[in-house]
């Protein structure tokens, strides 16, 4: 049997267990088809909407309107490629050698490279449907813009399928030659070089574009032209990304130029080729790379126990652990807090993610300086202040979403040895909770301070962005265990397959809708500003603020304790786990 005959077999048989779990839960679970659906119909409305509105304003600016239109759909989709391939590599590193579905298919009369090429297109499948989601709104207001025919919008779904091929495969060989030839170790070294080299670049960007602006001042052409040169990058024409919006830019346009022919052959052409490299590095070094992963997993699980195992002297004893945790919470709750940061560190799928976004807001935080310079209203400096605290918590409601709400799930068959632990199912939830809280609301705070010094507010507006986000860290968190719990998927150990179904949707929709209404009602408790242009002294004591305040403090009590209260109500049925 022929490579493509095997791999149309997973196919198919995956096709067909997809079509009938949707109908099984189509069935039995109308409200999470109905949530799921309306979701998706309101997202794509507003988002249709808003992207419409920000297109058209920036077509109609003076002289540099189309220009700008152009350069942020280079931007887009240079993005896009990025977080594809980033996706596909973390993806499908959890797919391939940290599931058992792997050593299962690896038993069967299956060629390695079949699995290889499978496990690829599934991790693609994962990352790409979301984006995909995202992207169409955008394209289709885009396309409203520059009043296109009907044909456009089939070229351009034609085109996302090659280059998606390439930004799949890019990723996927990326992750069999990191696993198969670098070491854990030379893997963190070169991450942290390239991280540094980042920051380098952005930190030097910076001081240059400040030098810049003390010596000639942020005229209007001198800011449109340093925005430009920041965005060189995803103009080059040898990025795929380019590849796919000069093409769609091009058919756009009345006219018709080299162009639209050369950079749809070069997506078919080069997403073939991904296809052959992805089968050829699948058959060359992937199943070397696997044994190469069980032996390290191997090795470290010996060493570990090595080191762990305790002497006669040691019998006894306390297991090590913070003698402060120990102090705070207990020796039980201490031991499970030790290996929730034991297994988050030892996993560099989880903790390389949580850095690079964090590590972004970071950049991005610091950037705001140069902001500072351009605006002159205290009306502008608070909605940037606002936008700045909904992007910070965007960011948070996506990593409670993708680490937090599969905690519990991640327990999965080991859940009765919690279960007969001296800890009851409702503590270690807890536990979680707090755990998870503190780790990501310290990371927001610092960011939310470092933004609200570089945008020079005062302390005390700096102290209230701060504390904004310190109570959206609570009610995401809480949201996010309450609803892992609530709707647990215990027989996955693929937390991206987890976060894929109901509950993570639901945990997405649910944090989106709750810091809308958030920020919201903050900025309502600071209506002034807006109002009057100008900030009050006094502005506490007015009825405005304080009404927004108490509508936020209830709002985020009341999203923290019915997710929270529901899943102990569930845990009690479990609890008879520690009478088996």
């Amino acid at each position: 049997m022929s490579a493509l005959s095997q791999w149309m077999i997973l196919f198919r048989v995956h096709v067909r267990m997809l079509r009938i779990k949707a109908v099984v839960t189509a069935k039995s679970s109308r409200l999470m088809t109905a949530t799921i659906s309306g979701f998706l119909i309101a997202y794509t409305v507003a988002a249709y909407f808003l992207f419409s509105k920000g297109l058209g304003y920036v077509s109609k600016l003076p002289a540099a309107g189309s220009l700008l239109s152009d350069r942020l759909i280079y931007v887009i989709f240079f993005c896009f490629m990025m977080m594809l391939t980033f996706s596909v590599a973390v993806t499908g590193y959890i797919s391939l050698y940290r599931n058992r579905d792997t050593q299962w298919l690896l038993t069967l009369p299956v060629s390695h490279r079949v699995v290889f090429s499978w496990k690829c297109f599934e991790a693609s499948a994962f990352s790409s449907w979301g984006l995909i989601f995202i992207l169409a709104p955008l394209i289709a207001a885009f396309a409203r813009t520059r009043d296109v025919l009907p044909p456009f919008f089939i070229k351009t779904a034609v085109a996302m399928f090659p280059f998606m091929i390439i930004a799949s495969a890019a990723g996927a060989i990326l992750l069999v030659t990191a696993v198969r030839w670098l070491s854990k170790r030379q893997i963190l070294i070169a991450a942290s070089a390239i991280a540094l080299l980042i920051i380098g670049t952005g930190i030097k960007e910076a001081l240059e574009d400040n030098d810049l602006s003390k010596q000639t001042g942020l005229s209007a052409a001198l800011t449109f032209q340093r925005v430009l040169h920041h965005t060189h990058m995803t103009i080059n024409p040898s990025v795929p990304s380019t590849w796919l919006a000069s093409s769609i830019i091009d058919w756009s346009r009345p006219y018709r130029s080299f162009s639209s022919f050369l950079y749809p052959s070069l997506l078919v052409s080069n997403g073939l080729m991904g296809i052959l490299m992805v089968s050829f590095f699948g058959k060359l070094w992937f199943y070397k790379s696997w044994n190469k992963s069980l032996q390290h997993a191997a090795n470290s699980a010996y060493n570990n126990s090595s080191k762990e195992k305790p002497s006669k002297e040691q019998v006894g004893r306390d297991y090590p652990s913070p003698i402060l945790l120990r102090k705070l919470t207990g020796r039980p709750l201490a031991a499970i807090s030790r290996k929730d940061f034991l297994t988050f560190i030892r996993e560099p799928a989880q903790w390389v993610q949580f850095t690079v976004i964090f590590g972004l807001l970071g950049i991005y935080s610091g950037g705001l300086r140069q902001m500072n310079s351009d605006i002159g209203q205290p009306r502008d400096l608070y909605l940037v202040a606002f936008l700045n605290l909904a992007v910070c918590a965007l960011a948070l409601s996506t990593l409670t979403t993708r680490f937090v709400f599969p905690q519990f799930s991640l327990e999965g068959r080991r859940l009765w040895i919690l279960a007969m632990s001296p800890l009851r199912l409702q503590g270690i939830v807890t536990q979680k909770f707090v755990s998870s809280t503190l780790c990501s609301g310290m990371v927001v705070i610092v960011i939310l301070l470092i933004s609200g010094y570089n945008l020079q507010l005062e302390l005390g507006d700096s102290l209230f962005f701060a504390t904004a986000i310190g109570m959206l860290a609570i009610g995401l968190n809480a949201i996010a265990v309450g609803l892992g719990v609530l709707f647990p998927n215990l027989e996955e150990s693929n937390a991206a397959k987890i976060v894929s179904g109901f509950g993570g949707t639901l945990c997405l929709v649910g944090s989106f809708i709750y810091i809308v209404l958030a920020v919201l009602l903050l900025a309502y408790a600071r209506y002034d500003v807006f109002l009057n242009n100008e900030v009050s002294p006094g502005w506490f004591y007015g009825s405005k603020a304080q009404l927004g305040m108490a509508s936020v403090v209830f709002l985020t009590l009341m999203v923290t304790l019915v997710p929270l209260s529901f899943s102990r109500k569930k845990l009690k049925r479990l609890e008879i786990l520690s009478n088996i």
